[in-house]
């Protein structure tokens, strides 16, 4: 089973959902296109949000893989377990709506707030893999005979990764701790998820700097974080996303 919810217009609020449910007396028709859908050529179920009414007006339908005129294909990229699933025709009964009609997004929201700082705290270890590597490389490489970590401009690049890996960390503890603890916030889930996005990002940004040539090397490992930082940057919202969603939950 997985979520088919982001479209080629997309983003990750109730707005962006436009493909939609058109009525029958069976049930729904579906046409449309979903995009980034996890694990789309495993799974048996889609959980697919559609339009139904209004800007709020969100429906999830179960609908099974093997329906007709239902087809995944495999995105290229570095998730290679994400995929294109294409609408066309695809009826869907009426008893495959999961919750109410049009109540699909308050659910999803829901879901959501919980997904992020665990989306977060992923982010957090990847940006600690990379500046552990990164501080012993500085150590470690020698240049006009000394360790390139006694180099100024190499330490403004370990000092930039300290701020944004212990940036990243502390707001996504917050986060954490307020969705164990019963006080739970929108405000510190949206702020977690900008400061790890950046800051995942904006670690292997300064790691490269600092290894130079052999930061570009596949085997060496650091590209797979590059690469993730930016493939996970957009999942769930992008900083921009979740800046703007901040100042929604805090002046309303």
């Amino acid at each position: 089973m997985t979520l088919a919810f982001t479209e080629p217009e997309y983003g990750w609020g109730a707005e962006s959902v436009q493909m939609r449910a058109q009525s029958t007396d069976s049930g729904f028709v579906l046409n449309g296109t979903k995009l980034f859908v996890h694990d789309a050529k495993a799974a048996t179920t889609l959980i697919c949000a559609v339009r139904s009414r209004g800007r709020e007006g969100v429906t999830l339908l179960m609908v099974d893989s093997r329906t007709p005129g239902l087809s995944t294909r495999l995105l290229p990229g570095f998730m290679g377990w994400v995929g294109e699933v294409v609408f066309e025709d695809v009826e869907v009964p009426s008893d495959a709506i999961l919750g109410e009609l049009g109540g699909g997004w308050q659910p999803l929201q829901s879901a959501f707030r919980k997904a992020i700082p665990v989306l977060c705290a992923y982010k957090v270890g990847g940006a600690q893999s990379v500046f552990d590597m990164t501080l012993e490389y500085s150590r470690t490489r020698i240049q006009f005979g000394t360790p390139i970590g006694r180099f100024q401009r190499v330490q403004d690049h370990i000092v930039e990764m300290v701020n944004h890996l212990d940036a990243a960390r502390w707001t996504t503890y917050e986060s954490l701790w307020k969705l164990d603890s019963g006080r739970f916030d929108d405000a510190s889930v949206h702020l977690a998820k900008a400061v790890a996005s950046e800051g995942y990002y904006q670690g292997c940004n300064h790691s490269h700097e600092v290894h130079a040539g052999i930061g570009v090397v596949r085997e060496y490992g650091l590209t797979l974080h590059t690469r993730m930082s930016r493939t996970l940057y957009h999942y769930l919202g992008d900083p921009r996303f979740h800046r703007r969603k901040i100042g929604d939950a805090l002046l309303g």
